[in-house]
């Protein structure tokens, strides 16, 4: 089965969720195809040993629908049989389109190609509680992935060729940026950190988060936080974790002041190792927790900086 990974692209570099759906796509076939998207003309986007096409957009213009139809071309010239995305903003939107120009279903939310023949697809529901296999008939398989679902697996990356560029045909549709708002960025991200300190309601107050931003640096680690103290304006929402924020998968991941709901336990579950600090001895983050402390984070965690 010919296997096309759609690819975006994080500060120049192809984004590790799309290395990791590589890494899945190798072990279901010989045939992948890697179609990576961006904007710029130096980036480190493609991947030896499969073949790579880039998708050169302009930063200043919205052209979902044209980068869909450049991509339904590939699709078509070069029958690909199984179509991956990463659950981003720009994997779900362009999945929407594929799946009306292709004709055929897209599965959301996706954590496992469980089996190939037949096709079956393994998603979570209800919060991360049970798992639901949906096996996909249509000619055409599309499957958004949710990150952090497969392991990063090192691959040899070299810069776009151009000779692979694809040019996107100039739309009626195009929507015109009048502007961008980066945010600032510095330290670990949450998406490649192996440590995550992550903060919660627990803190009391924004001004609190001083012992948690210490604590990270101290252990070269990425800050969380919960869906409460973001839409409390004490963190942005880039430092979410949970359902509807980051998934995330470090070596350690450090809860402090969180009583640990599905939804958040949905984005950070799958870590390797879980540290818990909660004066709640029957809070749920203890039911996944790997070392658990009944404490108060404002007496915990400051004796903690003092030891490193």
């Amino acid at each position: 089965m010919n296997v096309l990974v759609i690819g975006e692209l994080n500060e120049k570099m192809i984004s590790t969720n799309s290395i990791e759906l590589v890494g899945k796509a190798k072990e279901i076939s010989e045939s992948v195809f890697l179609c990576t998207i961006g904007s710029v003309n130096e980036a480190e986007a493609h991947i030896e040993g499969i073949e790579c096409r880039y998708i050169k957009t302009d930063e200043n213009v919205l052209s979902t629908h044209a980068i869909a139809d450049t991509i339904k071309d590939l699709i078509d010239k070069n029958s690909i049989e199984i179509v991956m995305l990463p659950s981003t903003y720009v994997g779900r939107d362009l999945a929407a389109f594929l799946s009306v120009d292709l004709d055929c279903p897209a599965v959301a939310n996706a954590i496992d190609i469980k089996s190939t023949n037949p096709f079956i697809v393994t998603t979570a529901i209800n919060g991360g509680r049970e798992l639901f296999n949906t096996e996909i008939k249509a000619k055409i398989k599309i499957v958004v992935v949710r990150p952090k679902s497969f392991e990063y697996v090192e691959n040899k990356v070299t810069t776009i060729d151009k000779t692979s560029i694809l040019d996107m045909k100039e739309s009626e549709l195009n929507i015109n940026i009048d502007k961008v708002n980066i945010e600032a960025q510095s330290g670990p991200q949450l998406e490649n950190s192996s440590i995550i300190v992550s903060a919660g309601r627990g803190l009391g107050e924004a001004s609190n988060l001083n012992i948690i931003n210490e604590l990270a640096e101290k252990l070269n680690a990425a800050v969380g936080a919960t869906r409460a103290i973001v839409d409390a304006g004490w963190v942005p929402y880039s430092q979410q974790v949970g359902q509807t924020g980051k998934t995330v998968k470090p070596d350690i991941y450090v809860a402090c002041g969180i009583s640990g709901a599905t939804q958040h336990q949905v984005g950070m579950k799958d870590s390797k190792f879980i540290i818990a600090i909660n004066k709640d001895e029957d809070a749920p983050i203890f039911q996944i927790a790997d070392l658990g402390i009944v404490g108060d984070v404002h007496q915990v965690i400051p004796k903690l900086n003092n030891l490193i």
